[in-house]
């Protein structure tokens, strides 16, 4: 019986320790599968705030870039004429913030680009233009994960630049200060393209707000627009001469200290052995011509405001042919005359174009011809560039007589 008893009571030993271990067991895995759980969450947020951080770094580092460079104040003012507000550049600083600049060489037009755009825009409009230099690329950007302001422009037959003055990037808008100059007349023209990086979205408005130089704000004063209408350069008159015998002629232009350029260079006049052809032998020197060239300031104000043409830049050719042959050119004349002003029209989406009165010809630059001719045709063209176009009442246009002794003249220039 007591045998019995101390088996039972083994038994019940061995149960309860078994009992114990496998709740110390139960016990150890709750324990590490808390543990783990934690050890997973842990991990998780830590990687969701070092994410965080690197965000917030990140447009910490862009805010801080545009906080330290963006207001540069002192290179421009504020300017108020007659209501309207201008920005005049005192100074030659450029704004020393982080940005990318490129000049390009382009026979077309570029229509201008100021916009934010993703890093996929920003390569397809990089892809779009003829850089100088194709090893400078390596400078480009390659954050795919920034925005770009991007400013581009070209007009197809100018030297086109951009001063970057100033940026100040606001909660909703960019206000961009720069200088845009357009120079010279060339075969083939540049532009310049620029890229900021940004944190603003894609879409962000943009302002503008060019600044103007000295004598441009002393411009606007005067005469209420940047150029002085007194120094316009008149382009490219060219004189034919077509006696009805072969005639030693003189020419003489009665406003010489206005020239900025002739040839044959002009000195006291120009003497010629004229052919009924048109063609001209130069008596200094003994040159084959077959016309006179100046440029010269203008001494008068031409009339722009209350008549004349809209053309689609396209259709310029057509438009000079028609009213070239009104205004009394022949075919050749009228080619030198197309050849010379159509790369200038047709980059343009319209123009206004006016033809001015032999009045106001006359009086820019008188000439003295002898011996004094049958008939005298003077062209000058002057045109302004449109994006849309405008309402003006239509140009009338006489038809001159060519008889006997006959003097023809064309030139023109570009309002600004």
């Amino acid at each position: 019986m007591e045998e019995n008893k101390r088996m039972v009571s083994k038994k019940f030993i061995i149960i309860l320790i078994s009992v114990i271990v496998i709740l110390i067991i139960v016990a150890l895995l709750i324990v590490f599968f808390v543990l783990f759980n934690n050890s997973q969450k842990n991990s998780q947020d830590n990687k969701q705030n070092s994410q965080l951080v690197s965000v917030v770094s990140k447009k910490n580092s862009y805010e801080n870039e545009i906080n330290k460079v963006s207001v540069n104040k002192n290179s421009y003012k504020e300017i108020h004429i007659e209501g309207n507000t201008y920005y005049q550049r005192i100074s030659s600083d450029i704004w020393n913030g982080n940005y990318h600049q490129e000049n390009f060489y382009t026979f077309k037009k570029m229509d201008s680009i100021i916009k934010v755009v993703s890093y996929s825009k920003y390569l397809e409009i990089l892809g779009s233009v003829n850089f100088i230099s194709d090893e400078k690329k390596d400078i480009y950007y390659n954050d795919k994960d920034s925005n770009y302001i991007i400013l581009c422009f070209a007009n197809g037959h100018s030297w086109c630049k951009m001063d970057l003055m100033d940026i100040i990037e606001d909660e909703d808008n960019i206000i961009i200060y720069g200088d845009e100059s357009i120079n010279g007349v060339m075969a083939s023209g540049s532009g310049y393209f620029i890229a900021i990086p940004t944190n603003k979205p894609v879409g962000t408005e943009i302002e503008y707000r060019e600044c103007y130089d000295d004598s441009e704000i002393d411009n606007l004063k005067k005469y209420g627009s940047t150029y002085d209408p007194h120094n316009i350069i008149a382009d490219k008159p060219i004189i034919y001469l077509y006696p009805t015998q072969e005639t030693e002629i003189s020419v003489k232009l009665l406003k010489p200290e206005n020239l900025t350029c002739s040839y044959p260079q002009y000195k006291d006049g120009w003497n010629v052995i004229a052919r009924p052809d048109g063609s001209l032998r130069y008596i200094k020197n003994g040159r084959q011509l077959y016309s006179l060239y100046y440029e010269c300031k203008s001494s008068v104000e031409f009339n722009t405001e209350k008549d004349g043409f809209v053309v689609k830049g396209e259709d310029s050719a057509e438009f000079l042919e028609d009213k070239l042959s009104v205004l009394g050119l022949t075919e050749r004349e009228a080619e030198e005359f197309i050849v010379y002003w159509l790369p200038k029209l047709q980059s343009n989406k319209y123009n206004y174009i006016k033809f001015s009165d032999m009045n106001e010809i006359n009086e820019n630059m008188p000439f003295k011809i002898s011996p004094e001719p049958d008939s005298v045709i003077r062209i000058f063209m002057t045109f302004k560039g449109l994006d849309s176009p405008v309402s003006v009442n239509e140009q009338k246009l006489t038809s001159p007589e060519r008889t006997g002794f006959t003097v023809v003249e064309w030139g023109g220039t570009e309002i600004k």
